[in-house]
């Protein structure tokens, strides 16, 4: 078993367990289901990983209620902020909700509009700042600064990457049996959490990242042995758009991550609209991702058993048109 140094700041697998423990008290495990129709078509066996059904329609609310979960008192006391292309602010919208917790979650212009009214729905307050998450990060801090706020980073954070990794504890408990799971990456994480369990668990177990080709920061971070920053970011998977993989989670990626694989946006649509006309799943551009890699990135053997995670599902309606229509 290939150990995680202490300077990765207490990310242990043993963390991730605990947080599964905890988080049973508020989330029900997601479905991992078998199909038949992406069996056919990749020629090894898939099974899909639904985060779709999460209460926020997106596996953020995993890391997002960790975090809350381990705050004192006095940090709860003084509310919460964060930033947030989408999904992580209505993570950390619907744990304040949870714990009673004043939450601001700050996002950019370009957010997805129906991720925003979640947001507001859960009852926290959002601010509209920069026109790309590093924008509304800055602004972010700048908040916290002035407001007091405990911070809940979207990925580069112990407990939320603790808690996003509970995905890997649900995985070794409804499956015997699998080799290789496929993981979506924007911040790093959610595969860090995975990959950092399931390869103390199961050294054997491949954890393959997906990026877009317009936000690759993973991908070629590791490829140089540093992290690289983006000096833009383009794509429609508006929950991988990150100009720069977290340090935390650039330290466990290195070690556990077996490869990243790059897909396209036209592969991503595809991927859409096959998760809605083969299985009735709806999937926005990031919880599409890894599908596409496995149909167009990624060579398995005809035996090989595969994971592929639906990690959201927060979808516009412009996506969807443009992903029904793609060929």
């Amino acid at each position: 078993m290939r150990e995680v140094e202490s300077g990765l700041e207490g990310i242990r697998p043993e963390a991730v367990e605990e947080a599964a423990a905890g988080l049973a008290e508020y989330l029900a495990p997601t479905p991992l289901q078998y199909s038949r129709a992406f069996t056919a078509k990749a020629g090894c066996h898939v099974h899909l990983k639904i985060e779709a059904i999460q209460p926020i329609r997106a596996f953020k609310v995993r890391g997002a209620l960790n975090k809350l979960r381990h705050l004192h008192p006095e940090e709860r006391s003084v509310g919460v902020i964060t930033a947030s292309a989408g999904n992580h602010g209505q993570g950390v919208a619907y744990a304040a909700q949870q714990f009673r917790v004043p939450a601001t979650v700050y996002v950019p212009a370009s957010a997805n509009p129906l991720k925003v009214e979640a947001i507001k729905r859960f009852g926290a307050r959002v601010v509209q700042a920069g026109r790309s998450y590093q924008d509304a990060y800055l602004e972010a801090v700048r908040g916290q600064a002035d407001s007091g706020a405990t911070f809940v980073h979207a990925f580069d954070d112990p407990h939320v990457i603790a808690g996003q990794g509970t995905i890997g504890v649900e995985l070794l408990q409804q499956l015997d049996a699998f080799d290789t799971v496929l993981v979506p990456v924007g911040g790093g994480g959610l595969i860090s959490g995975i990959a950092l369990y399931l390869k103390a668990r199961r050294p054997a177990l491949r954890v393959i990242g997906v990026e877009p080709a317009g936000a690759d920061a993973l991908a070629r971070s590791l490829e140089a042995g540093r992290i690289v920053e983006l000096q833009k970011v383009q794509t429609i998977a508006d929950g991988l758009a990150a100009s720069a993989p977290g340090r935390l989670c650039f330290e466990v990626a290195r070690r556990f991550v077996d490869q990243v694989l790059i897909v396209q946006e036209v592969e991503m649509l595809r991927a859409i609209r096959l998760f809605f006309e083969w299985e009735h799943l709806l999937a926005e551009p990031a919880g599409a991702a890894a599908l596409a890699a496995l149909l167009y990135r990624y060579n398995p053997a005809p035996a090989e058993r595969v994971v592929v995670l639906l990690s959201g599902a927060n979808v516009t309606d412009e996506i969807m048109v443009q992903a029904l229509t793609s060929r």
